[in-house]
């Protein structure tokens, strides 16, 4: 039995950030579980920072666009990419599959995926060809299946809580701006009192900023690297981070959180579920009103849109 053959464009980097690696992985290992061969065309800093990447196979994106390999899917996770990049494949990819969560650009693609919550079709029926079957919205949310495996673990532990005991404060896997200092800053001055999880990336620039500050705190604060993130999503009562692709994983199981917009690709996400009042009185609004916010965000997902798409495929 010949396998199936799918290619995955996606890039990251300490600038652009992991969440569009991060997800095709995801994809990919569940496709490798249906018997799919599955081969990353991704620059060499993805490969260098995500460890993850290094279980599958990798061509250089140049190479790629030259040699242009048959294969029975292409899947493209990647801002800068569009229309002008795609239809050079149509003949080498039995089908084309687009994440995007932009709506800024044409796309040529069999299907597109827009994980979005406030996503509508029609933002992207002027963008696609007519033959485009286009996915919006948390249903189709990529996520790892470890995440969706403690997802009855978590319904259960939101409903026992009665206080916020345990902070998570994680910024993805790079923190240029040591967002994660000034998370730190915010619960100091609130009336929080308990234990502090900082996660930091795969380049810790700040760690010793972040090192000083957790010695002279009033809470104890534990710092992370190469986390189980979907332990540690688990184990805490509340949130800071920003609104990127993690927001899923939070959101699955059912932590609140105090978002921080870093990044104009965040506007969408932070328009629906930010806040605009301060981190001390969101502390105690959700402290008082748990489970209030709990039933607020239950049904946003449910960690089964990997299986919905592999369905369709």
């Amino acid at each position: 039995m010949v396998k199936k053959l799918v290619f995955f464009r996606c890039d990251g980097s300490l600038q652009i950030g992991t969440g569009h690696v991060m997800r095709c992985i995801c994809l990919a290992i569940a496709l490798q579980k249906k018997g799919y061969d599955c081969i990353f065309v991704t620059n060499t800093e993805a490969y260098e920072i995500i460890d993850k990447l290094k279980s599958f196979p990798r061509l250089n994106p140049q190479d790629f666009f030259t040699k242009k390999p048959q294969s029975d899917l292409l899947v493209i996770d990647n801002y800068s990419l569009d229309i002008n990049y795609e239809k050079n494949f149509k003949n080498s990819a039995k089908k084309i599959l687009v994440i995007d969560d932009l709506a800024d650009r044409e796309h040529f693609c069999d299907i597109l995926i827009d994980q979005n919550l406030g996503t509508k079709i029609e933002d992207y029926k002027n963008l696609v060809n007519e033959n485009c079957k286009i996915l919006v919205g948390s249903e189709y949310c990529i996520l790892r299946e470890e995440f969706s495996n403690l997802r009855p673990q978590a319904e259960q532990k939101r409903k026992l809580t009665k206080q916020i005991k345990k902070i998570l404060i994680n910024f993805g896997g790079n923190d240029l701006d040591n967002h994660c200092l000034k998370a730190l800053d915010m619960v100091e001055k609130s009336n929080f009192s308990g234990d502090i999880d900082v996660v930091l990336g795969f380049n810790p620039l700040h760690l010793s900023s972040i090192s000083d500050f957790a010695k002279k705190s009033k809470n104890k604060i534990n710092i992370h690297y190469n986390a189980n993130m979907a332990q540690m999503i688990l184990d805490a009562d509340l949130a800071i981070a920003a609104g990127g692709t993690s927001t899923w994983e939070r959101l699955c199981l059912l932590l609140p959180t105090y978002l921080i917009k870093i990044a104009d690709n965040q506007d969408k996400i932070f328009s629906i579920l930010g806040s605009n009042i301060g981190f001390g009185e969101f502390f105690e609004l959700v402290n008082n009103n748990y489970q209030k916010e709990i039933n607020n965000i239950k049904n946003i997902i449910d960690g089964n849109g990997v299986n919905r798409l592999l369905d369709l495929l």
